[in-house]
């Protein structure tokens, strides 16, 4: 069963004055299933954050489906999508920006229900205070405003805002990238634990290799606007076969100095195409160190080349795979 299904997502954003269209998102596919994190990764710029904006229609999509326990979503009215943003929520990145300063944090938490009238006027307040101590802050602070809290603890309350309506699935997108490393370990653990409790499922959008591959159960990455290759987070990790993808794991760096300074890097050379001219072909053509005449001519289609899981690229590494099965 799957609670998500995204086909063939496409978003643009115009620009006028006869100038081509900036291409944010050229037909993504994404699948979630009930309890399963889908991590989205990839480098500033690439979509990410255009497609959780999209799939939960704060922005409005130029074509394609999203499919939510089999109704689609850019097709519902104003009062279905309504109903259906009770079991959407989003964590926003920046903790500083998305929360109401002029609003204390019981406000903040109470005002989904004043809108979906979900929790019984009587019950806010318990309700509120059994929020923040499920998300690690004190009830007592519930009167307080948000430049009253740390980075960390703002971002517990729009967590906790999140879950006021007991969604059935939360996109976060890149919920701990401006936090500081002590605290996003917090953060992310705090968010396995609500996903055991409730069962939740995620959309986690970052570009933190590492975070990703502590929480999710699929994997996909995106280049400029595209999904280049997607599988489990052990198929992805573990047997790259996307040039893109092994880049991005060559960036992360190892804990042990001495296998730091002696394995290989792959360093990608020049700068991020601009999104209202990609490059024809292979979107990646022009960084890529496999590239060939065919990639300039063709676009390559994402599916299984026979790695095991589904890859974007005329030629993509199977010998990573190989060795494997030695």
């Amino acid at each position: 069963m799957t609670l998500l299904d995204v086909r063939g997502l496409v978003k643009e954003f115009p620009q006028g004055l006869g100038r081509p269209p900036v291409q944010a998102v050229s037909g993504v596919d994404l699948a979630v299933g009930p309890g399963q994190t889908h991590g989205l990764v990839g480098e500033s710029g690439c979509g990410k954050s255009t497609v959780a904006r999209t799939v939960t229609r704060l922005e409005a999509p130029t074509a394609g489906q999203a499919f939510f326990a089999g109704d689609d979503l850019f097709t519902m009215s104003k009062r279905e999508l309504r109903e259906a943003r009770r079991e959407i929520q989003i964590i926003f990145q920046d903790p500083y920006a998305s929360l109401n300063p002029r609003m204390t944090v019981r406000s903040i938490i109470e005002e989904p229900w004043a809108i979906h009238k979900s929790v019984p006027k009587s019950k806010w307040r318990s309700a509120g205070e059994e929020l923040l101590e499920q998300v690690g802050l004190n009830p007592e602070h519930a009167n307080r405003y948000p430049h009253q809290f740390s980075g960390g603890q703002r971002q517990r309350i729009g967590i906790a805002r999140a879950l006021a309506l007991d969604p059935k699935l939360v996109i976060a997108d890149e919920p701990v990238s401006a936090l500081d490393v002590s605290i996003q370990a917090q953060i992310v653990n705090l968010l396995q634990d609500i996903q055991r409790e409730r069962g939740l499922s995620y959309v986690l959008i970052a570009h933190d290799l590492a975070v990703v591959r502590h929480i999710a159960d699929v994997v996909s990455v995106m280049y400029l606007g595209k999904i280049v290759e997607t599988g489990t987070r052990d198929d992805v990790y573990d047997r790259p076969s996307h040039p893109y993808t092994r880049a991005l794991l060559s960036s992360v760096p190892e804990p042990d100095p001495e296998l730091e300074q002696s394995r290989d890097r792959q360093v990608l050379e020049g700068d991020l195409p601009s999104p209202s001219n990609p490059p024809s072909g292979c979107r990646f053509r022009t960084r890529c160190p496999k590239a060939e005449r065919r990639c300039v001519d063709e676009e390559p289609v994402l599916a299984d080349p026979g790695v095991g899981h589904k890859v974007a690229c005329h030629f993509p590494d199977i010998e990573v795979h190989l060795r494997a099965k030695v």
